[in-house]
């Protein structure tokens, strides 16, 4: 009897020990949603403009900033820093194109088109994808996810067939001067940069005239420098179905499989800007093997958000081959495209925002670690992103073997990512 209830009370302390060590482990889970700081968060000359203004509260997800804006357009919501940088830029093209519209060179070329036997085409470009909404990300969904199909919203080569000969070509000249995306969901400078392409069309107005026209200092802009700039300039140069050809080329010399290339190249949620720059990336990262395990992930994205996202990655993964350390290739872990050195080392490159040890993160990060420990040869894994890295996130992830890096973005060129 005495031993029987000694192996009772055993039994009772195994199970309370049991419950112990999982409350305390759940305990040093992270509650999200996370309120952040916009001015704790983002570099000064971001937070606002001479036609924008980021509001204080930044929600955060686990993983992505949801910043709110006051516009002189509306209220904007935008889902990752990765898509905030591309909304300023276009908010400040909308600035300048609103201060060429003022000058003398625009109003008597505005004057003439007024009087040509012809209008522009409306509503050139739709909305691919919407700017994503609520506390949780697509981004950080992504963590958790089972691949979605894709569902294609609009055809940018159809919209493009209803612009005037001539049109189109102007509105890509314009959109390149002021290093906006000529296909972009913001409606805004859709209508800035169709009301110029018209304008230039119909009254004479040449990009080079315009952009001498405008005032003033070109201002700061966000974006990736070198490699993305020739990229850019090859959306300028062609149209849609043109760079279609391009990346399908450039997609075979990669070696993607006939059956996955056309899944991508088709998604819209990808528009010919953000298309172009992913696939141009991935083909100068030369040397690198397995890179359509990359385009396997983008051909299932449903949001705009995500695509941004992966776009920047895939520019951050160039920049890291490039600068930072040789790569051997690409693998897939858990469903997660990374890259692999060749050292052996396992690398996660992300434009991550804020890293919250949350339960989903903490799954996630399992089935990472999981499918590495299948690999042959691998001597160490590497967390970078451009974001930050809350304590408790590094004190976990540092205890399962990563190495953790934040403020990748700080490496890059300054005001250039």
């Amino acid at each position: 009897m005495l031993r029987k209830s000694g192996l009772a009370m055993t039994f009772v302390f195994s199970v309370c020990a049991v419950l112990l060590v999982s409350g305390a482990l759940s305990q040093d889970f992270q509650r999200t949603p996370i309120l952040l700081r916009a001015s704790d968060v983002l570099p000064k000359h971001l937070l606002s403009g001479s036609n924008y203004r980021i509001k204080e509260a930044v929600i955060n997800d686990g993983f992505i900033n949801i910043y709110d804006l006051d516009t002189l357009y509306g209220p904007l919501k935008v889902e990752s820093t990765a898509l905030l940088l591309k909304r300023i830029n276009e908010l400040r093209g909308l600035q300048r194109i609103e201060a060429l519209k003022k000058t003398d060179v625009y109003v008597n070329a505005f004057q003439q088109a007024a009087t040509a036997p012809i209008k522009t085409a409306e509503g050139l470009v739709t909305d691919p994808g919407g700017t994503a909404s609520g506390v949780v990300s697509g981004i950080g969904r992504f963590f958790g996810r089972i691949k979605a199909s894709v569902t294609n919203k609009s055809s940018y080569q159809s919209n493009a067939l209803n612009s005037l000969v001539g049109q189109a070509s102007y509105k890509r000249e314009f959109a390149y001067e002021f290093n906006v995306d000529p296909y972009s969901s913001y409606e805004p400078l859709q209508k800035g940069l169709n009301d110029l392409s018209w304008t230039a069309t119909a009254g004479g107005l040449t990009v080079k005239a315009g952009m001498m026209a405008i005032p003033g200092a070109a201002g700061t802009i966000v974006g990736m420098a070198g490699t993305a700039q020739s990229l850019k300039a090859l959306v300028r140069d062609k149209t849609p179905s043109e760079l279609t050809k391009v990346n399908a080329d450039l997609l075979s010399q990669m070696k993607v499989p006939d059956g996955l290339a056309p899944a991508f190249l088709t998604n819209t949620f990808f528009d010919p800007w953000e298309q172009t720059l992913l696939v141009g990336e991935l083909w100068n990262m030369a040397d690198v093997e397995d890179r359509r395990i990359f385009i396997e992930t983008a051909a299932w994205v449903n949001e705009e958000p995500l695509a941004v996202f992966l776009r920047v990655r895939a520019q951050l993964m160039g920049y890291y081959c490039r600068r930072v350390r040789s790569v051997d290739r690409f693998v897939d872990a858990g469903g997660v495209p990374l890259l692999v050195t060749t050292g052996g080392k396992v690398v996660v490159v992300a434009p991550l925002d804020y890293l919250a040890w949350s339960p989903v993160f903490a799954q996630k990060e399992q089935a990472v670690s999981s499918a590495i420990r299948g690999m042959q040869g691998i001597s160490g894994k590497e967390l970078l992103i451009t974001g930050n890295v809350n304590p408790v996130a590094r004190k976990a992830l540092e205890s399962r073997g990563w190495k953790v890096e934040d403020n990748f973005g700080e490496r890059l060129q300054k005001g250039q990512w």
